[in-house]
């Protein structure tokens, strides 16, 4: 008995101990940067204030992470600037709780280096090279996209307060005090939600940088087979343009979770760094992965089954949808020459010339007044839509005796001379006249 509780005792103490609240501030940088007016003019002229409002960091993304986990360099005080640059590769010492190990931003850069953003920054990271890196960089680095703001979005916290309103009563049976319940848990727990659930958010993401036409037109793009840089094409440039004309980004746009996100079609693996080029045959986007892509969970599952390669090679960036109005010429301009529409568009244009060129042969020379049947299906529309009988076919038919034409009177003869006319009058007349005195003389029996 007293093992047993010498042992519970024990257990007690070890979670007690563990449940204790973290130092919030173990390196001290906040004796210095919590003071207010910590202002100074950089190299480019532009004020920087290195005041860190300190209960806004402790609810941001890296509020749990000490500050030397990412300014290394920094081992004395007042430190350089360069000091301070930050790694995002570098381990912290928030230990990952599945496996106990040192939680690192690494795998996910060795994505980056997989993907068409591969040139992004990730490391010397400072306040006063983000003017430099907005203007010299195309591609968009870990800051650009991660800012340390709160993790959760306003739109989501009552979300976030919904999913883990036991956070406080299960978690904090063990783990307790402020500091662990605001920073540790608040960033382990806030992965799993935050703009993750809302796909327009996530979106917000991409556009940020590809909504932007002329920021788009700087962009030099590295061919894929010949590795050989270029201007980007018209396809590329208004890849969020074309995006927003598809069903799947007009359902978003109305609020409905069924369209698919960028990352849901160009990382949908949970490799959402990991953007490869379309001809990348790893390439979620690749023709070959289409059916995948196209047919995973909670999309269009019948991709993946044979017959349906037409459905899975729609472009879903194809620039017909839009109204390019710097497009001069439209039959040489090779943008307008990758679209399907345009080569059945022309298809239509030469049916309708043919058609109208018909009518106006058969309107010139083959017009009658009579009715006119279609050669086919005409007698079936007749005989079953109209209720007529059906037309007998061409030929000669025996006239009957409801039809039989009666014999014409003879014809008068026709004279062009007056005299001619004056006495056949005459003759007609004294004709008449002899027949009514005949009529006159007949006795009357006869009459």
């Amino acid at each position: 008995m007293l093992k047993v509780l010498l042992f519970t005792a024990l257990c007690c103490f070890s979670i007690i101990s563990q449940a204790a609240p973290r130092y919030s501030d173990p390196d001290g940088c906040f004796s210095c940067h919590e003071l207010e007016g910590l202002t100074f003019v950089g190299e480019q002229g532009v004020t920087r204030v290195a005041t860190i409002d300190k209960s806004h960091y402790f609810s941001s993304l890296h509020g749990s992470v000490p500050c030397k986990d990412c300014h290394r360099k920094i081992v004395d005080y007042p430190h350089k600037v360069e000091n301070g640059y930050a790694d995002c590769t570098e381990s912290c010492h928030v230990e990952e709780p599945s496996d106990g190990v040192a939680y690192t931003h690494k795998p996910i850069h060795e994505e980056m280096e997989k993907s068409v953003h591969h040139d992004g920054w990730f490391k010397d990271f400072a306040g006063g090279n983000r003017l430099e890196e907005i203007e010299t960089e195309q591609d968009p680095s870990c800051r650009r996209c991660h800012s340390n703001t709160s993790y959760i979005m306003p739109s989501q916290l009552e979300n976030f307060k919904e999913a883990f309103d036991h956070a406080e009563t299960e978690c904090g049976t063990c783990h307790q005090g402020k500091a662990w319940m605001g920073q540790f848990g608040g960033h382990i727990l806030r992965r799993f939600v935050g703009s993750r659930w809302v796909k327009t958010e996530n979106n917000q993401m991409c556009m940020d940088c590809h909504a932007d036409l002329e920021k788009m037109r700087d962009v030099e793009l590295i061919d894929y087979e010949t590795e050989e840089k270029g201007p980007p094409s018209e396809r590329f440039v208004h890849a969020s343009n074309t995006y927003d004309k598809t069903l799947h980004g007009r359902l978003l746009i109305a609020g409905s979770e069924y369209g698919a996100s960028c990352i849901d079609c160009h990382a949908y693996e949970n490799w959402n760094h990991e953007i490869r080029h379309y001809r990348d045959p790893k390439s979620n986007s690749h023709i070959d992965n289409l059916p995948e892509t196209c047919g995973q969970s909670d999309c269009h599952g019948y991709a993946k089954k044979p017959g349906n390669e037409g459905f899975v090679k729609t472009d879903m960036h194809d620039v017909s949808m839009l109204n390019l109005t710097k497009v001069v010429d439209r039959l040489t301009n090779k943008v307008l020459h990758q679209s399907a529409w345009f080569w059945s568009g022309g298809v239509l244009v030469i049916l309708g010339v043919g058609l109208i060129a018909g009518s106006l042969i058969w309107f010139l020379f083959y017009r009658h007044d009579k009715k006119i049947i279609p050669y086919f299906g005409g007698d079936r529309f007749e005989r079953v839509m109209i209720g007529r009988k059906q037309r007998k076919k061409a030929g000669k038919a025996a006239p009957n005796k409801a039809t039989r034409a009666k014999p014409r009177a003879a014809a008068k003869p026709q004279t062009t001379d007056s005299k001619d006319d004056g006495q056949v009058q005459e003759k007609a007349q004294q004709e008449e006249k002899t027949a009514m005195n005949s009529d006159k003389n007949q006795p009357e029996e006869k009459k």
